[in-house]
């Protein structure tokens, strides 16, 4: 397997850290390839519908609390040969709940208002009052207390890069600017896995992870390492020209880039309005990503249970985009670039930086916009450095990808951005536990926000994964999880 660059360590956030640790670590629930939660340290996954999880009310939370029964399987056992309990589960949030402020690991630990070891092999999840969070399975994380509890920094440093986890393969051995040997743990809880090792190389881009897949020093080439723009490449060498016995898998992936808006040009709507009528992203589509991409309805999309696409996406219409930006107040200035009270519309267009299509899509965006009388500078940072200015208000257009398969942290980016209405439907989804009544709610709230507009959806993420066609058993999965997470059922056909 060929990734790009060396993560950090195998819980960096890294999305080639994440192929590590897909298939190093495990959890007590997980998603399948289909997007549904399943069991896998868990003997069940907790619902109301089986009982294992039930809403309490007390005077604390009047609205009801969500509370979760999770009861480890029998003879679990760390990679390392100790056994798994409930007090590495409890030990594991414990620890999240001191992770960064704004890192995924906390806004989960955040969740939950207290975790209670009620036996050996049995956890007790309590969630925040009145949260109806849909995937509260996935809180329940595990982590080996007797390795990392008296743990001082070295130690912590190590198993960063070689963790004893549970997965169905532990780290052998880790080169520096080599690559990581995974192999095969035999006593992994759904049985020891087909392959008995993976290597990975550490390649230095991703015309570096073509060529060693044309030249077969390496057989998988996993998301994000190739892009959906290099579709005509990957079919030619999928389909013998340049190599036989591959074969590329194109899955519409639970994420989006959009582009937001910030500054003042675009605190109106009918400049925002304005924007969507003028950018053809469709041509985007077609010429960064030959068709294969769809363009969004909303910062909900499929296959997610909660995206609710009822209209479909605006059609280009550069005339009308004028007549909103005059009722806006802009007027033709010098160059043709609009103004307003001695303004001129020049914008900054922030992209975030490690995609090759996004970079050109951008691009494309500022063409489009050009043709409208505003002047966009692409300017490509690290994507961290996008999230903190946009985080804090400062910016005029950035294009960013944004993580869809969590409809509730997706929602949680646009609260206070898209009227009063929608942060009204946000706190009633929260507050209900029916997934019926959670779609419907969902619903309403993409009409609002494709009608109030913070953000525009250009295209939805196509992850791309190559690998042999006699590799059986690779499921790329919609929710944007690591291709390793099926890296168990993973087996070379007989020829």
């Amino acid at each position: 397997m060929g990734i790009v660059g060396e993560p950090a360590s195998v819980f960096a956030d890294d999305p080639f850290a994440r192929l590590v640790a897909a298939a190093v670590t495990e959890q007590l629930v997980r998603r399948d390839a289909r997007g549904d939660l399943v069991p896998r340290l868990a003997m069940t996954v907790p619902t109301l519908e089986n009982g294992a999880a039930r809403v309490e009310h007390d005077a604390t939370a009047p609205d009801g609390r969500l509370v979760a029964d999770f009861r480890l399987r029998s003879g679990l056992r760390w990679q390392d040969g100790e056994p798994i309990t409930a007090a590495d589960v409890f030990f594991a949030f414990a620890q999240e709940r001191l992770a960064p402020a704004g890192s995924e690991a906390r806004w989960i630990a955040d969740h939950v208002e207290r975790v209670e070891v009620t036996g050996e092999r049995d956890v007790r999840f309590a969630y925040r009052a009145g949260e109806r969070w849909a995937d509260y399975p996935l809180a329940a994380r595990v982590l080996p207390r007797h390795v990392l509890a008296a743990a001082d920094a070295g130690a912590r440093a190590k198993f960063a890069r070689e963790p004893v986890h549970a997965g169905p393969f532990a780290v052998a051995a880790w080169i520096p600017g080599f690559g990581v040997t995974l192999s095969a743990f035999k006593d992994h809880v759904l049985g020891p896995p087909a392959l008995g090792r993976i290597e990975i190389r550490f390649l230095s881009d991703r015309r570096a992870v073509l060529d060693a897949l044309r030249h077969g020093e390496i057989d998988v080439a996993p998301s994000p390492a190739l892009e959906a723009d290099l579709s005509r490449t990957l079919d030619r060498i999928a389909d013998g020209t340049e190599r036989t016995g591959l074969q590329a898998y194109y899955t519409p992936s639970e994420a989006l880039d959009v582009l937001r808006f910030g500054g003042s040009r675009f605190a109106d709507a009918r400049a925002r309005r304005a924007v969507e009528l003028t950018i053809d992203r469709q041509g985007i589509v077609d010429d960064v990503f030959a068709g294969r991409a769809r363009i969004p309805a909303s910062y909900l999309v499929p296959p997610l249970w909660a995206a609710a696409e009822n209209t479909p996406p605006a059609r280009p219409d550069r005339d009308a985009a004028r007549a909103l930006l005059a009722a806006a107040g802009f007027a033709r200035g010098n160059f043709g670039i609009l103004e307003r009270g001695g303004e001129r519309m020049t914008v900054a267009l922030l992209v975030a930086s490690g995609s090759v299509g996004r970079t050109d899509a951008a691009r494309r965006v500022a063409g489009d916009l050009a043709a409208v009388g505003i002047a966009a500078e692409v300017r490509e940072r690290p994507i961290a450095d996008v999230l903190g200015l946009v985080a804090r208000g400062e910016f005029d257009l950035a294009l960013m990808p944004q993580r869809a398969d969590d409809p509730d942290v997706a929602t949680e980016v646009y609260r206070g951005l898209a009227g009063p209405w929608f942060d009204a439907l946000a706190a009633a989804v929260r507050s209900t536990a029916d997934r019926g009544e959670k779609r419907s709610l969902y619903a309403e709230m993409q009409r609002v926000w494709s009608s109030e507009l913070p953000a525009l959806p250009l295209y939805q993420h196509l992850q791309v994964d190559v690998a042999p066609r006699a590799l059986t058993g690779v499921q790329p999965s919609p929710a944007g999880d690591a291709l390793t997470w099926s890296a168990r059922d993973w087996r070379f056909a007989a020829p």
